[in-house]
């Protein structure tokens, strides 16, 4: 883990804007909007590691109490997307290489699963609602909408998940996958976006054709490139990487 002297020559000011919205659904959990738009920064890199977390901070930008931060908080400690340094503050976590594997390995498992059961179910109908998410990652790509296309990119594969009737899974992948997604946000900066959609489609067209072996194969083809790309994505961003 990186040094707590690290994390505080890379923070930012205390008094700094924090990269989101302040607005906030009263009719809503605080704490859970609170978590969800702190993760989108962290994953999204606009909190890059290393940023500092403070709490005084996030209740001025959002006008809350401390008890939904904390509790914000400490869903994202548990995500390791915050460390938390006692007496000192808490960090946006770098990525951590000897976790990346094994995130990876869990997410790649249960997608692979799911997709296996999910070909004994395909329907055309299936295959339309999902090619529709493929399509508005074809628009967000010409719109340079970087958040939209990750947005839709994991409602892809939440679609998947969804129509094996596996939603209960997904929770679990999904949790694996935020331990990753920052390397995905990296790789677009490499131009990566436009394959992902060919990608997909490849996965939908083998599914379509009932070749399940096959959509199994392109899917685990998919989510294995980011594994590909990590040392291109670590010499480019070191100072947000740690062992």
């Amino acid at each position: 883990m990186a040094s707590l002297a690290a994390a505080a020559r890379m923070a930012p000011e205390d008094e700094a804007a924090l990269p989101v919205s302040a607005g906030l659904d009263r009719k809503r959990p605080v704490a859970d909007q609170l978590y969800e738009v702190l993760k989108e920064a962290i994953v999204s890199v606009r909190l890059p590691p290393r940023s500092s977390i403070s709490e005084n901070r996030i209740c001025r930008h959002f006008g809350v109490s401390r008890t939904p931060v904390r509790t914000a908080i400490t869903r994202l400690v548990e995500d390791e997307l915050i460390d938390v340094y006692p007496q000192q503050g808490s960090f946006v976590a770098p990525i951590k290489l000897s976790s990346i594997q094994d995130s990876h390995f869990v997410r790649k498992s249960l997608e692979i699963a799911v997709l296996r059961e999910l070909a004994k179910l395909w329907t055309p109908q299936m295959s339309k609602v999902a090619r529709a998410v493929i399509e508005r990652q074809r628009l967000a790509v010409a719109a340079d909408d970087k958040d939209l296309f990750h947005r839709e990119d994991e409602a892809f594969h939440h679609c998947l998940a969804g129509c094996a009737r596996l939603e209960g899974v997904w929770n679990t992948i999904k949790g694996a996958k935020a331990r990753v997604d920052r390397l995905h946000r990296l790789a677009a900066i490499e131009g990566r976006l436009p394959v992902v959609i060919v990608e997909h489609e490849a996965v939908l067209a083998a599914l379509d054709e009932g070749r399940a072996e096959e959509a199994a194969a392109r899917l685990e083809y998919h989510l294995d490139r980011i594994l590909d790309l990590l040392p291109q994505i670590h010499a480019r961003h070191a100072a947000y990487f740690v062992e």
